[in-house]
């Protein structure tokens, strides 16, 4: 038995047994107790049950919850009555054979017709107020699910754009060597296949580790370095533990469009130094390059899925900046600690 229907009949028992004993208590202090009593009482208690259970049955069988209001309450007070006519009908035609008790007068009959339709009704409400609540919270779940289902597939469809932006940049960087300077070309090459290797894994990942990421970006770097050769300078700093897990492409996404609009457009190329620290209660993950951000431009692709990446995943306890500081772009991305701690990171999208 589930626990809804356990609770059902739990408060079945429950309401009808308090019912039937205030009317027990009633004919005790008249002085109207006894054996014959009691066992009026076990008959009454037992047909409201039924007779609760079955408006319960006809809710069930004659799909009564989808039905409007204006047309569920005549349904409900018509039945509640004709149950209770009915029971008033039987427990007097019990009483009348069995203890030959004299049937009630019409008006008697009437009135306790209508107090026990007031109870059936009331039950009816309470059952109804019941079902609907628990109707509104399975909804609720279905819509989350839905909602979350809704977010994972964003979230793929984010990651799958870098992978091939990513891939169009880098080879048009070997595309640029081939004629002048096949060796490196073809060093670039394989340097590519083990960065395509690694980034086919890790993005099929919802998070990576951070040396996970680390490497990713050394690699990257490793490759466009035999492109820009003197023209590029980097570091790489992080003394943060490499068990922390960030979503994948994060700091690449900004190592790439620092060389892309920073380094690629100066003649004598430029410096990217990548750094992770920790600053107060963030995680700060930053890519200073030579160069200037225009702010009157449109980002690129690769910023916009980073922020609503970001979005999705923390909400508002992370965000993505970049800003120009003494003619250096600063390009940073914060992840609140209690995030990086709380989030379940084990998840994969295929």
């Amino acid at each position: 038995m589930g626990k809804h229907k356990l609770l059902y009949w739990i408060v079945q028992f429950v309401a009808w047994g308090i019912l039937c004993g205030i009317i027990g208590i009633a004919a005790y202090i008249q002085g109207e107790f006894n054996f014959q009593t009691s066992l009026k009482l076990i008959e009454l208690y037992v047909l409201l049950i039924f007779f609760s259970n079955l408006i319960r049955w006809v809710f069930i069988k004659r799909n009564w919850f989808n039905l409007k209001l204006k047309l569920l309450v005549p349904r409900v007070v018509a039945m509640s009555f004709i149950l209770s006519a009915l029971l008033m009908f039987i427990t007097n035609a019990s009483n009348s054979i069995f203890n030959g008790d004299e049937w009630l007068s019409f008006s008697e009959f009437l009135v306790n017709t209508l107090l026990y339709s007031l109870f059936l009704i009331m039950w009816s409400a309470v059952y109804l107020t019941y079902h609907l609540l628990q109707k509104s919270r399975l909804q609720e779940i279905y819509n989350l699910k839905l909602q979350a289902s809704q977010t994972q597939n964003e979230l793929k469809t984010l990651r799958d754009q870098l992978n091939p932006h990513f891939l169009f940049n880098s080879l048009n960087s070997i595309r640029a060597l081939i004629a002048i300077e096949p060796l490196t070309a073809k060093a670039a090459i394989t340097t590519l296949s083990s960065l395509l290797r690694s980034s086919l894994i890790l993005g099929k990942k919802s998070f990576i580790s951070l040396s996970e990421e680390l490497q990713l970006v050394e690699e990257y770097l490793k490759l466009e370095k035999i492109r820009y050769e003197e023209r590029l300078v980097y570091s790489l700093k992080c003394k943060l533990p490499n068990a922390i897990q960030i979503p994948p492409f994060l700091i690449q996404s900004m190592v790439e469009n620092a060389i892309k609009h920073g380094i690629s457009k100066k003649m004598k190329g430029g410096q990217i130094n990548v750094s992770v620290f920790y600053l107060g209660e963030n995680l700060i993950m930053e890519v200073i390059n030579d160069g200037e951000f225009n702010e009157n431009n449109n980002v690129g692709i690769g910023i916009k899925n980073t922020k609503r990446r970001l979005e999705i995943i923390y909400g508002n306890k992370a965000g993505f900046e970049i800003k120009n500081i003494e003619n250096k772009v600063h390009t940073s991305i914060w992840i609140n600690k209690i995030e990086l701690t709380e989030k379940h990171y084990e998840s994969s999208i295929n």
